[in-house]
């Protein structure tokens, strides 16, 4: 008899280990979004935020493009990429297709180095006077949605820019715009 109830106490045990483990997963999603070696907080907070809705524009000369403010989060309606005409060749060459595309413009303010984050794997140009700006940086990751992942620019003088999207399938996309806020050792 107490073989018996032995076992049933390791399999209850077991059983409470392994749910509260599977529980613990399902209570915390954003758990993934502690593994970005920068400092996201910001990013994190305008993550949470809910985004306006928009469509992203498709012709190059930027006229249909919307203008979006820093700092807000917006939830972008591409196009199928094939119907968009991007104001420079995208950076990264794609072959689905079905992928989805679209560009917004944004101004930023001051020189300085900014963060694009999203919810999905688009490819991203920023386009400053018909050229890339090249990216600095970029990070992702695993488990975290929101975003997705994040890259970084460093943008040298205060102008309108625009935000291309590319190479991915998800036909709308969460996209924050946001300045790197300087550390206090630097």
């Amino acid at each position: 008899m107490v073989r018996k109830s032995s076992r049933r106490a390791a399999f209850g045990l077991m059983f409470a280990l392994a749910t509260t483990g599977a529980f613990a997963a399902e209570q915390d999603p954003a758990d993934g979004c502690t593994r970005f070696t920068w400092d996201v907080s910001h990013e994190l907070a305008v993550m949470k935020q809910t985004p306006q809705s928009i469509t992203a524009g498709t012709k190059s000369n930027g006229a249909d493009s919307p203008l979006i403010a820093l700092g807000t989060l917006y939830e972008l309606k591409l196009a199928p990429q094939s119907t968009v005409q991007f104001a420079v060749k995208p950076g990264k060459p794609t072959l689905d297709d079905s992928a989805q595309a679209g560009m917004v413009r944004f101004l930023a303010p001051a020189p300085g180095r900014y963060r694009v984050s999203i919810t999905s794997g688009h490819w991203l140009d920023v386009v400053a006077d018909r050229a890339l700006v090249k990216s600095q940086d970029f990070q992702g990751a695993r488990g975290c949605e929101r975003p997705h992942k994040i890259v970084e620019y460093d943008l040298p003088e205060a102008r309108e820019l625009t935000l291309q999207l590319s190479g991915a399938t998800a036909a709308s996309v969460i996209v924050a715009i946001t300045p790197v806020k300087a550390s206090p050792t630097n």
